[in-house]
């Protein structure tokens, strides 16, 4: 039997969950708390610079909050052999992406609330001045009990320095037109992105289709997206009109807070019955 890596002398390494780019997602024990833990680790002997003020960024930003639909981070370091790390609450369930894509779209009512989960969660986070810049289903964890998380503040900002211009960073089918021409750009970004997951909860498909990465920006920066009840007609219109703010190509015509988002969602009249699958 293979001997189990121990980070810091704390964090038993058990099973591993995932593997990107820049590391390695593990289910840990922590031997001092005593408790099951999420650890992040960067790549063995240290990420890049740029990876690690990602990871220390993370740590910043989430474990800044304090809201049950953000990922909880307990603590940050970095092992003996100079790896960065990051724990973090270990989450049940699965990502939006990977639940769409096994289960379809859901009803209407349950992508509304879903949504709503999702801008209640980006108010918490924006008003302590924090923007994601990556929101994707890919980032939401749905857990067993339906609670929702944000996951990955890796690209965050907070928003002082957010609305300086700067490079296009996120995923293209999520970004935000202002993004992608340079511009400057805030919290409204986010709401851009959650526009786009809240089309593809409807509809399983981006505003845009199923494009490559350019024309993708192509087409958040110059195509006007179709509301979602082209797709499928159990959207209402109030529903239809909120998806098409969001997606505005201008910041200024789009809803001005995740509070408001997250009004307008709970304020809908919706009728439950048996959901109409996209056409």
């Amino acid at each position: 039997m293979a001997d189990v890596r121990v980070l810091a002398g704390r964090y038993e390494l058990g099973e591993l969950l995932g593997r990107g780019g820049m590391g390695e997602v593990w289910a840990a024990w922590d031997s001092v708390v005593r408790r099951q833990v999420a650890v992040k680790l960067l790549k063995r002997g240290g990420g890049s610079a740029d990876e690690e003020r990602r990871l220390l960024r993370e740590a910043h930003t989430a474990g800044g909050l304090n809201h049950p639909g953000v990922v909880t981070v307990h603590d940050l370091g970095q092992d003996e052999d100079g790896t960065p790390y990051l724990v973090m609450e270990l989450l049940a369930g699965h990502d939006l992406s990977r639940v769409l894509r096994q289960d379809g779209p859901p009803t209407v009512e349950r992508a509304v609330d879903l949504a709503a989960a999702t801008a209640a969660a980006l108010a918490v986070a924006h008003d302590a001045g924090i923007v994601h810049r990556d929101l994707k289903p890919g980032n939401l964890m749905l857990t067993p009990d339906g609670t929702v998380k944000i996951l990955d503040f890796g690209l965050a900002r907070f928003a002082t320095t957010a609305t300086t211009a700067s490079q296009a960073i996120g995923t293209p089918a999520y970004m935000p037109p202002e993004r992608l021409l340079g511009r400057p750009g805030d919290a409204r970004g986010d709401l851009y992105a959650l526009g786009c997951v809240l089309h593809e909860l409807l509809t399983g498909d981006s505003p845009f289709g199923n494009l490559e990465p350019a024309a993708a920006m192509f087409a958040h920066v110059h195509t006007e997206p179709n509301p979602p009840s082209t797709k499928r007609v159990d959207v209402p219109a109030a529903l239809d009109a909120l998806v098409l703010d969001l997606l505005a190509k201008s910041p200024d015509d789009r809803p001005a807070t995740a509070h408001e988002v997250h009004e307008r969602l709970r304020a809908l009249t919706l009728t439950p019955h048996d959901s109409v699958p996209p056409t």
